[in-house]
């Protein structure tokens, strides 16, 4: 794919409520809505020990009640490439090789699992491969790196009933 050759800058919120100038790497629509794909500069420790600046990138939510990535005045969008969304892909029992020709690129989806139903705040988070059976139906889709960070967080697994418990767990 490719990008700008200098993508465009944006301002970003953080969780904490700060904002930070970041750069708009690409555009894409989930059933959940937009989601920008942006680069942040931090500072990484190299194998060496050393510090070096490197840009982490990840997707947020972009739609007009979102208040998480505005523009910076005066900046150039229409270079930013939209990405295709994949289509979603069957749920398997077991890994196996994918025919000769076809993506088998994967998507996730997470579900909140709640103790005393509806309305009641969510006590865990199963990840589900995206088209699994048991995922909740109109589930926003996630790439790997969205998955695992889901996986990673507090009372978090993977479905059994479908290829994430076999396929994250061992990344």
């Amino acid at each position: 794919m490719n990008e700008p050759a200098s993508p465009p800058p944006v301002w970003l919120t953080l969780p904490d409520g700060q904002t930070v100038r970041a750069r708009l790497h690409a555009r894409r629509w989930t059933p959940s809505g937009w989601r920008y794909r942006v680069g942040l500069p931090v500072w990484s420790v190299t194998p060496e020990r050393d510090v070096e600046p490197v840009e982490y990138t990840v997707w947020v939510p972009a739609d007009e009640d979102d208040d998480y990535v505005r523009p910076v005045e005066g900046a150039d969008y229409s270079t930013v490439p939209v990405e295709e969304r994949p289509p979603p892909r069957p749920s398997h029992p077991y890994l196996a090789p994918p025919p000769p020709g076809v993506d088998m690129s994967w998507a996730w989806t997470v579900e909140h699992t709640r103790a005393a139903g509806p309305g009641s705040p969510a006590t865990g988070t199963v990840v589900h491969e995206y088209g699994c059976a048991l995922a909740p139906p109109g589930s926003p889709e996630l790439d790997l790196d969205e998955a695992l960070t889901a996986l990673a967080r507090p009372r978090a697994r993977a479905c059994q009933q479908c290829a994430a418990a076999e396929v994250l767990t061992r990344l």
